[in-house]
């Protein structure tokens, strides 16, 4: 129950429900349809919405002036604050992953252009920020960990499912960085569903998932996979044929992805209804978790791979 008052809940309200389109893949397999989170209007979008709207409905109700938060340099986590505190009115403290400053990159003048306050760290000590650390520099401050992995973003991240349960999708695909949203679908799937979760990092296991599940006593009364394999060498990583796909596709279908996350998961979703995966019966919904901005901070890292994807010049 929000229990904001005056323009804080007005300005809460205002949330436009993620649509549901269908689609066909470029090579032309049959229809599946895409929960688009990255078209949600409110404070946030994509799944950082859901991820966040406990911690901050927390802060706002308690009046806590600062969030801190850390991430690398092209973070949705961080853009997703950032936004959440401009609109808020709250001083936000982002620390960056980074060897150097790259106050250049578009991630961090968008940050800067919503007011954060940038703080670079370099790996060692990044890895041991923590909330300690947080309260000793900021006193009083929010500290949310990196990608929001939280009970309260869990909580969040559960409401994603009544977006689409009238659809009523006998499988759900959905990428993943620290989990957190998945689990957070894991927590609230009925058994009917199917969910399968695409890693964008290398490693991932289905232990490491369970794990999650574990700490956060999670029951979990799907059945659920894991693709562990398009992650393309690791977080960030991606090669040509990822980007012919993308472009592919977004050409075809109009709808934009992202490097990370969203493109490596559809390209994994194409690949395995090419192999006859799934049955002529099966609904399958793939979930859109936004980040869209990261895919300028790939033309700016790599401007010749990426300089024609969502470019209306090109």
């Amino acid at each position: 129950m929000v229990t904001l008052s005056g323009n804080s809940k007005k300005l809460w309200q205002e949330f436009s429900s993620p649509p549901i389109q269908p689609f066909l893949f470029v090579d032309g397999h049959p229809a599946c349809s895409i929960l688009r989170l990255d078209l949600i209007k409110s404070w946030a979008s994509g799944n950082k919405y859901f991820k966040l709207k406990y911690t901050l409905l927390d802060t706002l109700e308690k009046n806590i002036p600062t969030f801190v938060s850390k991430g690398g340099m092209f973070s949705n986590h961080l853009a997703a604050l950032a936004e959440a505190c401009a609109v808020f009115g709250k001083r936000f403290v982002a620390v960056i992953r980074s060897h150097a400053p790259d106050d250049r990159n578009p991630s961090i003048l968008k940050l800067k252009e919503l007011g954060a306050e940038i703080i670079y760290l370099a790996p060692g000590s990044y890895t041991s920020f923590d909330q300690h650390e947080a309260e000793k520099l900021f006193p009083g401050a929010m500290f949310i960990p990196e990608g929001g992995l939280s009970s309260d973003g869990i909580r969040g991240a559960s409401e994603i499912t009544q977006s689409f349960l009238p659809y009523a999708p006998t499988h759900v695909i959905i990428s993943g960085g620290t989990m957190g949203t998945a689990c957070g679908l894991l927590a609230s799937m009925p058994e009917s569903i199917n969910v399968i979760i695409v890693p964008a990092w290398k490693g991932c296991t289905q232990d490491y998932i369970t794990g999650i599940l574990q700490d956060y006593k999670i029951e979990v009364s799907c059945s659920w996979q894991l693709w562990p394999d398009f992650h393309f060498g690791g977080f960030g990583k991606f090669n040509q044929e990822l980007i012919d796909f993308m472009i592919a596709f977004t050409t075809t279908t109009g709808i934009p992805l992202d490097p990370v996350y969203t493109g490596k998961m559809m390209f994994g979703l194409n690949q395995k209804i090419g192999q006859e995966y799934f049955a002529g019966s099966d609904k399958i919904l793939a979930i859109h978790t936004g980040g869209l901005q990261g895919v300028d901070g790939f033309k700016y890292r790599y401007p010749e791979q990426w300089k024609s994807y969502l470019n209306k010049e090109a």
